[in-house]
C-alpha cells in the first residue's frame, strides 16, 4: 500500500477558521514525518471560504483545493477521493473537533482493515445533549434495519482505503449519507471494517437544518434497507 496520507476535508462557508485550522493540521501532519496532503473542496460556499482555500493552495503544494458549486458533502468527499494521490484516506471536519492522533492510529490500521470508524460514543464526546439522542436513534435504527453494529456515521473521524471507496463510488449519496452507504457496502460484501474510541469536543452551531437533517438521513437510511435489503430477496 502506498505509504502516503490523504486528509479530506469538505467545507461550506468555513471562512473564519479555515485558515487557522488549516496550519494547525498541516502541524500536526508535519510532526508525523511522512508524505501527505491535504485535499480541501468546498461544496457551495458563498463566503470567502473558494478565495481562501485557492491562497492555501498557492502558498503549499501540499494542499489542494477545489469547488464545487453545489452543496452535497458526499459529492465533494467522491471529488477528493478521485483527485487523491494516496491509498490512505482520512476524513475529518474543518473545526478539527475530533482528537487529531484518530489520523496516524487510523492510517496504520488500514494495513489490516479497508475501513476504521472513529466513534464518539465509544470514547468521549461534549456535544448538546439533543445532537446525543438523535445520533443514538439513528445508530439504533441502522442496527435494526442493516445489522450494522457501529457507533457512528458522522463525516468527521472516518478512514478508508481508496480502493474500497472507487468500488462503491457510484452507489454513494451525495449528501451525508455516504458515510453510512461505504460502511454497509463494505461489510456486506465482506470487506473489514474497525471501530475505535475517539475523543470529540463539538458545541458549534451546525450548518444543518437539524431537522431536515434528520429526515433526510433516516429517508436514505430506509432507502438503502429497501433497496439492498428488501428488495433483493423479493420473489
Amino acid at each position: 500500500m502506498n505509504t502516503g496520507l490523504t486528509v479530506v476535508i469538505p467545507v461550506y462557508n468555513e471562512a473564519e477558521i479555515i485558515r487557522d485550522n488549516t496550519a494547525r493540521l498541516q502541524a500536526y501532519l508535519d510532526g508525523l514525518g511522512g508524505p501527505y496532503e491535504l485535499l480541501l473542496v468546498s461544496n457551495g460556499s458563498v463566503d470567502r471560504t473558494p478565495e481562501l482555500g485557492g491562497e492555501l493552495a498557492g502558498a503549499d503544494p501540499r494542499v489542494r483545493f477545489f469547488e464545487l458549486a453545489e452543496r452535497g458533502v458526499g459529492r465533494a468527499f467522491a471529488l477528493a477521493v478521485d483527485r487523491a494521490a494516496y491509498d490512505r484516506i482520512v476524513s475529518v471536519d474543518m473545526d478539527l473537533s475530533v482528537d487529531l492522533d484518530f489520523i496516524p492510529q487510523a492510517a496504520a490500521l488500514l494495513d489490516d482493515y479497508h475501513i476504521v470508524v472513529g466513534s464518539k460514543k465509544m470514547g468521549s464526546q461534549k456535544r448538546a445533549f439533543w445532537r446525543k439522542a438523535g445520533s443514538m436513534a439513528f445508530i439504533l435504527t441502522a442496527r435494526l434495519l442493516l445489522s450494522l453494529s457501529f457507533e457512528d456515521y458522522s463525516i468527521a473521524a472516518k478512514a478508508y482505503r481508496r480502493e474500497v471507496i472507487l468500488r462503491y463510488l457510484d452507489r454513494l449519496d451525495y449528501g451525508t449519507s455516504y458515510v453510512l452507504d461505504l460502511i454497509y457496502h463494505t461489510r456486506s460484501e465482506g470487506g473489514r471494517a474497525l471501530e475505535i474510541p475517539v475523543y470529540c469536543e463539538d458545541f458549534r452551531p451546525s450548518k444543518f437544518n437539524l431537522v431536515n437533517e434528520a429526515l433526510y438521513r433516516f429517508r436514505n437510511l430506509f432507502r438503502l434497507w429497501w433497496n439492498y435489503r428488501i428488495r433483493p430477496g423479493r420473489s
